[in-house]
């Protein structure tokens, strides 16, 4: 796996096999995932036609990437590694659960260097999600995300295989630390 920020792009290139909750998402290989900060008149644009055209620019043809798309500037980007485990986060939170009317995105990338089944693939959604809670709860907030959160996760398939990923386990255990560590170091750069 290597990452860098394109002008207002994370990407993340290697081969995995993934699953994502964000436009032209679902389960896949790929060889590209990447997180676009949109610009102040994204309103005016088609999200869908605006993430292909993003992941043009990058060099990506359909099928072969994940594309997120945030308010949130690269430089709230946390990076946030434990073991096997690499949490890509960039965190606002102006919008809780309402209209959207001002930005609030908090996008997680997860990447896995193992073999996690795809139990485990979907068990690290939700261990992530509970992580991303609890570190808003711990920072004071009252909401568990806002309504623009996005989710990618990967698996490179090469490693330690790992069967399971809720909060008990191992693998969960550093899912739960790298996402909750990254949420608070993402909102604490605001």
């Amino acid at each position: 796996m290597e990452y860098r920020v394109i002008r207002d792009a994370l990407v993340v290139k290697g081969r995995f096999n993934a699953l994502s909750s964000g436009l032209l998402g679902g389960w896949r290989d790929v060889k590209a995932i990447f997180n676009h900060t949109v610009s102040d008149d994204f309103e005016q644009y088609d999200p869908v036609e605006y993430l292909r055209g993003v992941a043009s620019e990058l060099g990506f043809r359909d099928g072969e990437y994940f594309g997120l798309l945030t308010s949130v500037p690269m430089d709230k980007l946390a990076v946030v590694s434990v073991d096997e485990v690499t949490a890509f986060i960039t965190a606002g939170v102006k919008n809780p659960n309402e209209p959207l009317k001002t930005p609030g995105t908090i996008n997680i990338i997860l990447i896995i260097d193992g073999d996690v089944s795809d139990g485990g693939m979907v068990n690290a959604v939700i261990t992530a999600t509970e992580a991303k809670s609890a570190a808003l709860f711990e920072l004071g907030h009252r909401f568990t995300g806002t309504n623009t959160d996005a989710i990618v996760v990967a698996r490179t398939g090469k490693g330690r295989k790992y069967k399971y990923s809720g909060p008990a386990s191992e693998l969960g255990r550093k899912i739960w630390r790298a996402v909750k560590n990254g949420v608070k170091e993402s909102l604490g750069k605001w």
